[in-house]
């Protein structure tokens, strides 16, 4: 049994580096990408057995060492690998997760070899950045800030059109980079509730454009370096520093895309820098 899946299923207090993080159902589910709902389902299949178990999504349920087999399934779920062949898979493995020996080993839907290398650099990454000490994490107060958003229910890739149409009513009256609300504290992978938003200097709300303000107070930021889908691993180390520090946050949680794609052309996604903030309780 490997080590991820021995501290899963016994709630031991520690890792190899010291005191474990523990995070709530809801605060796993952004960081692996799996819903709350599939979290469950794990549990009950024996497949990814939380530390600590509870009905309670708000108490620490996961910790920081239960993140790699996490993100293997969730890679795993994408190729539609059944629960029960991901059990058997995860099984085999001991010690650390072997996220490329895990993908090339289906024969449903296998992907390309330029597909999987990807993966286990992004995932690579997302090691790494979980490692990394908060000297990098910032706290500021901050004041109310004006913006013009549109509120969405979807995939946030449907957030395009919407960054589109804000910036073609408002032009010049733009303030700032985009930004994307988070109104749910866990992952969705096709409902989740998000606005698409700008600062603006001053304005009103019309044609489907609300503005509004967002509430001041003490903000915790992190500069994220690399493409959207590394963004796991930095989100980690945030929540973990809130955890540690404050009594809760609050939401919607926040993203400034400080440098991303261009309106025409994607760029170089390992350039992208996404500043994700949370306003302390």
């Amino acid at each position: 049994m490997s080590l991820e899946r021995f501290v899963g299923r016994h709630g031991l207090p520690y890792n190899l580096r010291g005191p474990i993080v523990m995070f709530t159902t809801t605060e796993f589910s952004r960081v692996s990408g799996l819903s709350v709902e599939m979290l469950r389902l794990l549990g009950t299949q024996e497949v990814l057995i939380p530390a600590n178990q509870d009905d309670d999504e708000e108490l620490a349920a996961y910790d920081e060492t239960q993140l790699p087999v996490a993100r293997a399934i969730y890679h795993l779920g994408k190729i539609q690998v059944p629960l029960e062949r991901m059990k058997s898979l995860l099984a085999q493995n001991s010690g650390k997760i072997d996220i490329a020996t895990l993908l090339t080993q289906q024969e449903r839907k296998p992907l390309p070899a330029k597909k999987i290398k990807t993966i286990v650099a992004q995932e690579a990454a997302i090691e790494a950045m979980v490692s990394q000490n908060d000297s990098d994490i910032h706290e500021s107060k901050v004041d109310r800030l004006l913006i013009a958003g549109i509120r969405m229910q979807g995939k946030y890739v449907d957030c395009g059109k919407a960054y589109g149409k804000i910036g073609w009513q408002y032009g010049r009256l733009l303030s700032g980079p985009a930004m994307m609300l988070h109104y749910d504290k866990e992952y969705k992978e096709t409902d989740a509730d998000f606005e698409a938003c700008f600062p603006i200097r001053k304005g009103e709300s019309k044609k489907g454009i609300e503005v509004h303000e967002l509430q001041g107070g003490r903000l915790v930021s992190l500069l994220h370096s690399g493409p959207y889908e590394t963004l796991a691993g930095s989100y980690a180390r945030l929540l973990r520093y809130v955890r540690a520090r404050h009594p809760g946050y609050l939401l919607p949680t926040r993203e400034t895309y400080v440098k991303g794609p261009g309106w025409l052309f994607k760029g170089d996604p390992e350039k992208y820098l996404t500043e994700l903030q949370i306003l302390v309780a």
